[in-house]
């Protein structure tokens, strides 16, 4: 065979590579413009996308986005601070927050779980009801626009989908969740939250106390069939937190054409919440039940039993039998069980203080002669050794407050010193108010005897201990206060019909606190919370500015000025924020505080194999 490589072949070599180099620099074109077209495409997308999210925002605030617009909702939660300075909050779905128990060890949906509600409500009726035990069962079964993160604290989407808080704070709007429902199967509609707030501000519903979180709201308006903008006449601090917290209510249920039929359904309860309101037999227990077109997390419960046992010792001995489920108790029944060898063992025993924690009070009567003065008030104060109170009668579990403020929250000015304990330098100041010794051992004061009925809550045993205390302690300057108890709807009643000298009693608290309806002087009128006519215009004034300053840091230098007028003034005898003591059964898991509000029932649950109800 001839293998020779001779000139000719050569030649064809030549040709071949030019060939090949030829088609590689085709190929290494054609790739690149390839990969310049996917990167093009990658942009064009990534563009589209934004615009896409952008007006995705924009009619989730303002409307329904067109048809060619619409896309799969993106389930990324979004918290952030727009190029105009808009601040936009969007959740795809309801969030779970720290705490929820659907993926621990062992958790089993299903069971009971009993608790002590204390006093009975007196009524159900969303905004009007006032006692604390009513609004734990309304928390149940009502539903608001937003919920709070116990841990961040941040106000998230709930029964809204997003918000969005115009920069100068003056404008909110909410977009409404598709698959919220009410328990009645209608779904939950703008017209219903325009529906609940205009009840909410109706001036012939019994909800004075509540007008003064709303004074500054202009407008609430639908604007679409899930979407609601609320308008404000000035900025307000607690503008968010109030009108994304109100109870929504379904407008076919408790629609009215009298304000008096709304105030007369003490029994109706119907929302969107997790339960349904099933029984209430008057004097023994509430029942509710699952609600079986809940739209959210499932609960974890079939049912929640509320038992009415106002006497603590009663409730701890209902709690021992097994009975209830979990028991708030009394220092001194903490003192004797954690002690117990053995009891911590079978039961979670949890004490603590939360920023969230309220006050109890001594309030006085403005309106009557004998508290005008303030010497008088401040001589009232020095009487009563508030350490030693705590010591005696708490065992410790307590803190000493200058003021409405919580001591741990920021609004609370630390560097204010209590008034003393001193008796010397009280009956002093006694003297200079005008009062003198009478004749059978009480002071006078222009032909008045110092005389007066406390009015506190009946079926409270640690409330009188403390209140013979009180009384033992003025008595010895020769002021006469006899102890009246009632039971608490009465109580109730008689402070809003300001028909009281003074009263032992305690408020609710919250992280910041709006001191407009305790404190201020127009939350007088119309059954509001300044039952005993505090009237001083500096601070109306601090309060006006506190809640018109966005600004957190200048907001809390207003709010510990406020702090010095307040406590300098004593309107009230500020007594302690008490620690939070509780004993929950054994079988119940992830029982313990979260956050900064302390023990979440939501959060409970019992193993299968523990549970012992269906």
């Amino acid at each position: 065979m001839n293998n020779r490589f001779t000139v000719k072949d050569f030649l064809y070599m030549l040709l071949l590579v030019a060939a090949l180099v030829l088609l590689g620099l085709i190929l290494g074109s054609l790739n690149y413009q390839t990969g310049q077209l996917v990167s093009l495409r990658k942009q064009i997308t990534a563009g589209n996308q934004l615009q896409l999210e952008a007006i995705s925002r924009l009619h989730g605030v303002v409307g329904e986005a067109p048809a060619s617009t619409r896309r799969a909702p993106s389930q990324v939660n979004i918290r952030e601070t727009l190029a105009n300075g808009d601040r936009y909050v969007c959740y795809p779905n309801p969030p779970l927050f720290p705490g929820s128990p659907y993926k621990l060890p062992g958790y089993a949906p299903g069971g009971w779980l009993v608790q002590n509600l204390g006093t009975e409500p007196h009524s159900l009726i969303p905004f009007v009801t006032r006692s604390a035990t009513g609004n734990e069962v309304q928390a149940e079964v009502l539903e608001s626009l937003l919920a709070r993160n116990p841990v961040t604290l941040h106000w998230v989407p709930w029964l809204s989908r997003s918000y969005l808080v115009a920069k100068n704070g003056l404008k909110i709007t909410f977009k409404l969740r598709r698959r919220a429902r009410f328990s009645n199967g209608d779904p939950v509609l703008a017209s219903d939250v325009v529906f609940s707030f205009n009840t909410m501000m109706n001036p012939h519903v019994n909800d004075a106390q509540n007008w003064p979180y709303y004074s500054d709201v202009k407008s609430c308006v639908a604007a679409g069939k899930r979407t609601v903008i609320f308008t404000f006449k000035e900025p307000y601090f607690k503008a968010l937190e109030e009108v994304g917290g109100f109870s929504i209510l379904p407008q076919k249920v408790y629609q009215f054409t009298k304000a008096s039929q709304y105030n007369t359904r003490s029994r109706l309860l119907v929302g969107s919440g997790p339960y349904v309101l099933y029984r209430w037999a008057a004097g023994q227990q509430m029942v509710l039940k699952k609600n079986p077109r809940y739209w959210g997390p499932p609960p974890v419960f079939n049912r929640i039993v509320f038992r009415f046992i106002e006497n603590p010792q009663s409730a701890l001995a209902t709690y021992l039998r097994g009975e209830i489920d979990s028991d708030g108790v009394e220092p001194s029944q903490w003192r004797k069980y954690t002690v117990e060898p053995g009891f911590t063992a079978r039961n979670h025993c949890y004490k603590y203080l939360t920023s969230s924690a309220g006050f109890l009070y001594v309030g006085w009567n403005l309106k009557k002669p004998m508290f005008q003065d303030r010497r008088t008030r401040v001589a009232l104060a020095m009487l009563v050794n508030v350490p030693a109170l705590i010591k005696t009668f708490l065992y410790g579990m307590a803190v000493p407050i200058t003021g409405p403020f919580n001591p741990l929250s920021p609004q609370n000015d630390r560097k204010i010193k209590p008034i003393p304990y001193d008796p010397a330098a009280a009956k002093i100041l006694l003297h200079k108010a005008g009062w003198r010794m009478g004749p059978n051992g009480v002071l006078v004061q222009n032909g008045r005897e110092f005389k007066f009925s406390l009015l506190i809550p009946s079926q409270q045993p640690l409330i009188q201990k403390i209140c013979v205390y009180l009384q033992r302690q003025w008595a010895t300057a020769g002021i006469d206060c006899r102890i009246s108890p009632e039971e608490f709807s009465i109580m109730i009643r008689r402070l809003n019909h300001r028909q009281f000298t003074a009263t032992l009693l305690g408020w609710t608290g919250s992280i910041e606190m709006d001191p407009y309806q305790i404190f201020d002087s127009r939350s007088y009128l119309d059954e509001g919370s300044n039952a005993g006519d505090f009237d001083n215009a500096e601070a109306d004034k601090l309060i006006a500015q506190g809640r018109r300053e966005i600004n957190t840091a200048r907001r809390m230098r207003i709010w510990h000025h406020l702090q010095r007028v307040i406590y300098g003034q004593q309107p009230y005898l500020f007594l302690f924020t008490s620690d939070s003591l509780s004993f929950i059964q054994q079988r119940f898991r992830n029982t313990k505080p979260v956050g900064k509000f302390g023990l979440n029932p939501a959060n409970w649950y019992v193993p299968l194999k523990q549970q012992r109800y269906p």
